[in-house]
């Protein structure tokens, strides 16, 4: 069966629920996205058979999620924001107003998958502590019959995260994450401007000195980097100088494909003579892209 996905604040029985999740051949992890390092460790993720996840962090990419498993289900915790706030602050967190602001964003994106997510459901944090609260959720999410034996033997333990080791871990892997989190937000972006594809027509293919390439391909040069596993600004840590310097001699080749002056590709080549014959130049291709 498609996998299921499970969204909400943290704070909201997400581990415990985890657990009664993972029933018979069904696995339902908890807080996955923190162990993916790429797109793909996503879109592997959810390809799994018999597999669902409840995820406190991944509200923001749901597009995402949507888009790499368009057939799973989704469901949405909901628990006062007020109450995650003060639940995160018992735990160690102190600063209220910024935890506060995290939590109401967060919570927005909670909204926008209730109600573009098509088929998505909702339960409450405080419908959780009940047998017909989570029956509901065991048959959306496992579709199957519920067992009430299975919730009996779940529902008085109290399941809690150790949120020390968590805050060490993501502190540990913040570039990772980081990296992953911009490459999210690119991929996302580039599908909400996506339009259908048209006949090209009014593209016109030119060269061009690469200082004015570089000042207008910013667009694309996220997408490249992500595309090919870079961080998002990767490419600000390239060579400039040396590009500088081989444009200025003559020896770099730019190409770049615009309609309407907006870029949607390019081409980039470094010529040298030949070391097999003083007659020839040769050219080596560098970065090709195109949106």
């Amino acid at each position: 069966m498609a996998p299921f996905i499970i969204f909400a604040l943290p704070r909201s029985r997400t581990a415990w629920l985890s657990r009664l999740l993972s029933y018979g051949d069904w696995f339902c992890g908890h807080d996955e996205l923190r162990h993916c390092r790429s797109l793909e460790d996503v879109k592997a993720w959810l390809s799994q058979p018999l597999t669902g996840t409840v995820e406190t962090a991944a509200a923001p990419f749901w597009r995402l999620a949507r888009k790499y498993s368009p057939e799973a289900r989704a469901l949405v915790v909901r628990r006062p924001v007020a109450e995650v706030v003060d639940s995160l602050k018992r735990v160690g967190f102190t600063d209220r107003a910024a935890l506060a602001a995290a939590m109401s964003r967060l919570d927005r994106k909670l909204d926008q998958i209730a109600a573009r997510w098509p088929g998505a459901t909702e339960v409450s944090f405080a419908e959780l502590g009940t047998e017909d609260g989570c029956r509901r959720v065991f048959e959306y999410c496992l579709g199957i019959s519920f067992d009430a034996g299975w919730w009996s033997a779940w529902a008085p333990v109290n399941i809690q995260i150790n949120m020390p080791a968590l805050v060490r871990y993501v502190a540990a892997y913040a570039p990772a994450l980081e990296k992953l989190r911009g490459q999210a937000g690119v991929a996302m972006r580039a599908d909400l401007v996506r339009r259908p594809v048209r006949e090209p027509e009014g593209v016109t293919i030119q060269q061009e000195d690469f200082d004015t390439f570089y000042r207008d391909s910013t667009r694309l040069f996220e997408q490249h980097m992500v595309a090919t596993g870079q961080g998002v600004e990767d490419y600000r840590h390239k060579n400039l100088d040396m590009l500088r310097a081989l444009d200025r001699l003559g020896a770099l080749t730019v190409l770049t494909a615009r309609c309407n002056g907006r870029m949607a590709g390019y081409l980039m080549a470094v010529q040298a003579p030949s070391l097999d014959s003083p007659d020839e130049v040769e050219a080596m291709q560098l970065p090709l892209f195109a949106d």
